[in-house]
């Protein structure tokens, strides 16, 4: 409050003026009517020799952390709230130009968010609750200034995004991206905005109605704006998919580039010496080659090998999962069922040849 404003008020209710006669003066001077309003409404309207003053909100140090902690954990939520719906709209509505959105690249985009949501979201309601309390409490904590000004960051950090990220789509549009999936996200962005600022400006405008929710106020309630955003979680829980799964992937992933190091390994065998090895065991005491794993990652179970004829041999490994190592490209080389699998190669009469001096 400005200092001139609340010594003139204490003064004039100190000589017995009547508080409208005051506001009039003030109106005339060019003062706002929210000013006159807060210079007046700082004194208690009591009957006493002297004005006797209101007492002022106050936040402390540690009311201001939490504040600070719980807009952090709303922005991290609102943003991983759109990446999770992002992500469902690019797998229900595939983009022809973009082969490479398979459902795998989905759920590896999602995971992160999905987790942000698991930690932000659950902080800021605990905060949200904790601090809707204090307030109920102490109602006169709705005037802070501290906490109006960190309200308005709020309300510019989410416009700030709201800018960037219809920009970012924007961008995408005129790329190429498919229309609808563009016209979706763009929804999805304003939503999640409008659903903030619909929230923290009808917080704003309770604080100027002393608490009352101002009439004709659209917001969405709290437990239903929750609810969607746990709807979310669980989408994003069902496309990060099963951790168990995900571990086996990891280890088919791991097993087949072990397979794929040692059939190279086996093929400068055959170049240096003209000939496939009979077993792994030669390639194996090569100070070359300490740095290939020849078993398995969880067994420890050496991988098969067969020499077939003089050309050809065989790699054989035991998989966790069907067809984990994915079905496009040079994977399909690699596709295979759950248990045993094996994979046949063949060196290049050729590479023999000129290795044999032939």
């Amino acid at each position: 409050m400005n200092a001139d404003l609340q010594q003139f008020v204490r003064e004039s209710l100190a000589r017995g003026i009547a508080r409208p006669a005051i506001g009039e003066r003030l109106r005339e001077a060019g003062w706002r009517p929210e000013e006159i309003e807060a210079g007046l409404a700082a004194f208690a309207d009591v009957e006493f020799p002297v004005p006797v003053p209101r007492r002022r909100p106050y936040l402390s140090a540690r009311e201001a952390f939490l504040y600070l902690v719980l807009f952090a954990t709303l922005y991290t939520s609102a943003f991983n709230v759109g990446a999770v719906l992002f992500g469902l709209i690019e797998r229900w509505l595939r983009d022809p130009s973009a082969p490479w959105e398979s459902a795998r690249a989905v759920a590896e985009a999602v995971r992160g968010p999905t987790a942000g949501l698991i930690i932000a979201f659950p902080i800021f309601l605990m905060l949200s609750r904790g601090i809707g309390r204090s307030i109920e409490r102490e109602p006169e904590k709705r005037g802070s200034k501290i906490r109006k000004w960190l309200t308005y960051i709020t309300l510019f950090v989410a416009a700030m995004v709201l800018i960037g990220d219809l920009t970012f789509l924007v961008s995408r549009l005129l790329s190429g991206e498919l229309p609808l999936r563009v016209a979706l996200k763009v929804a999805t962005v304003f939503a999640i905005a409008g659903t903030v600022f619909g929230h923290y400006l009808g917080e704003l405008r309770r604080d100027d109605h002393e608490g009352a929710a101002p009439a004709g106020e659209l917001r969405v309630p709290p437990r239903i704006a929750a609810a969607l955003v746990f709807a979310v979680l669980g989408a994003g829980l069902l496309l990060a998919g099963s951790p168990a799964r995900e571990r086996q992937r990891k280890l088919d992933g791991q097993r087949v580039q072990d397979l794929s190091n040692v059939s190279q390994a086996v093929e400068r065998f055959a170049v240096a010496n003209g000939r496939l090895p009979s077993t792994l065991d030669p390639i194996m005491r090569r100070p070359d080659a300490d740095w290939i794993h020849f078993h398995d990652p969880v067994s420890r179970v050496a991988y098969g090998y067969r020499a077939l004829d003089t050309l050809r041999y065989r790699l054989c490994a035991t998989f966790d999962a069907p067809d984990s190592t994915g079905p496009t490209g040079e994977s399909v080389f690699w596709g295979h069922g759950r248990g045993p699998a094996c994979f046949d190669f063949e060196v290049s009469e050729k590479t023999l040849r000129e290795a044999r001096g032939t």
